[in-house]
């Protein structure tokens, strides 16, 4: 059967107008299929454009948020001296954090997405994790474990906005005069508290083991 189809190819006088119209249909819908993919792969990349970059313009802008609120608790924190202590700390939390309505997601590969909505649930957990100093610790230790997670989630904030528009071609952030040296601020703050974090814990182990010692004596005249 082969055989008789190419003997019949053979036979066939590719000048005649039905061959040559036959012909240049087909290259007429192969270049078609090849303008209309090329068109579909341009708004696809368009598309990923955009979303990229309103997801980095709303994690920038809570970046922002955070400083705001960062510098709320260190004002409650120099009132924690006045009766209206507690009253000062009542509005400091970390702020909630929810991307746009109508995110375009199934532009963006499965990768980009599980990273971009890892971040409102870790910035949950915070503020959970915030919320136990409120129910149980003073105004003061409150208004610093705000600053301190603040400044955390402003950072990865900031990290996760330019790889998002890095990926995707999106220009890159330009903050203004207010915000130029924020990540520098925020990166010092974080270094300051953990330091002091560290000395602080130390200090307390330190302590816990005096305390051990001094009872030692104690027990030991009371055993004898």
């Amino acid at each position: 059967m082969r055989h008789e189809w190419l003997e019949y190819l053979q036979r066939l006088d590719w000048n005649t107008p039905m061959i040559l119209a036959l012909a240049s249909g087909a290259v007429g819908s192969v270049i078609t299929l090849a303008w209309i993919s090329a068109r579909d792969a341009k708004e696809r990349k368009r598309q990923r454009r955009e979303t990229a970059l309103n997801l980095a313009l709303s994690l920038e802008s809570y970046a922002r948020t955070c400083r705001t609120m960062m510098h709320k608790a260190a004002w409650a924190t120099a009132e924690s001296t006045s009766p209206i202590s507690r009253d000062a700390s009542k509005g400091v939390a970390v702020p909630a954090f929810a991307y746009p309505d109508k995110v375009q997601w199934h532009v963006l590969s499965r990768k980009v997405i599980s990273e971009l909505r890892e971040y409102p649930a870790t910035v949950h957990a915070a503020r959970e994790y915030v919320e136990a100093f409120r129910e149980f610790g003073e105004p003061i230790d409150l208004c610093g474990q705000v600053e301190y997670e603040c400044a955390k989630a402003a950072m990865a904030a900031l990290a996760l906005a330019r790889t998002t528009r890095r990926r995707h071609g999106g220009a890159t952030w330009k903050p203004g005069a207010k915000d130029s040296a924020m990540e520098r601020e925020l990166s010092d703050f974080i270094a300051s508290a953990e330091e002091k974090r560290k000395a602080s814990l130390e200090h307390r182990m330190e302590s816990t083991v005096g305390r051990r010692a001094d009872a030692q004596p104690f027990k030991q005249a009371l055993s004898a």
